[in-house]
This record gives structure tokens, sequence and C-alpha cells, in this order.
């Protein structure tokens, strides 16, 4: 199925928040939108990651407490099961597959 100008505009758009003003010279089509598809599934499998990390304990709190109350949001945050992703997730997925996007936008 072809992308359609409404998709490719909002590929675009998209695309120009993660990479800059350098995308509106690219080419977006089929190919483009799978490998977007493929970095927010990265991005997705970073968030959940992160989902897990314990927040910073603040000072004079009593350690043991602190890391019984981290573990119950850890598990509310995978229980949510937001869509969000953490930003430092889809900048790190971004920045690894742009020399991809860049074939791809030169037809390569």
């Amino acid at each position: 199925m072809a992308l359609d100008t409404t998709d490719k505009q909002q590929l675009k758009t998209f695309l120009v928040s993660e990479y800059g003003q350098q995308v509106r010279g690219w080419a977006v089509n089929d190919k483009t939108f799978d490998l977007t598809y493929k970095l927010l599934s990265e991005s997705r499998k970073c968030s959940d990651l992160m989902d897990l990390v314990p927040r910073p304990m603040p000072y004079g709190q009593a350690p043991i407490k602190w890391l019984s109350k981290e573990v119950r949001k850890a598990i509310l945050r995978k229980v949510n099961n937001s869509p969000k992703h953490y930003s430092a997730c889809v900048k790190t997925s971004a920045l690894k597959m742009k020399t991809q996007f860049i074939m791809i936008a030169n037809g390569l």
C-alpha cells in the first residue's frame, strides 16, 4: 500500500523533529516508512527497559523504604502499558539509523 500525501507529510514532520531540516529534501516512500517503524520498535524496547530503572533516591530517604516504593512505581509503569517513548530512546534509535535513512532518501 503506497503512502498518500498526508501520510508522507506526517512522516516527514516526525523525521524533521529527529533529524532536522535536512529531511525536507529527502524522498519519503514506503522504505522510509518501514525504517521509521523499525526505529519506533527499537525505541519501544528501550523505553520498556527504562520503565524498570529506579529513579534517583532523595537525600535522607530510608533506602529500603525508597527501594520498595520504586519497585511499586516500576510495576505500575509496566502495568499502565502506555505507548509513550522516552526521548532518550527515540533519539538514540534515530542516531543509530541515520545513515540508513540517508541511504534510502538517496535511492540506495
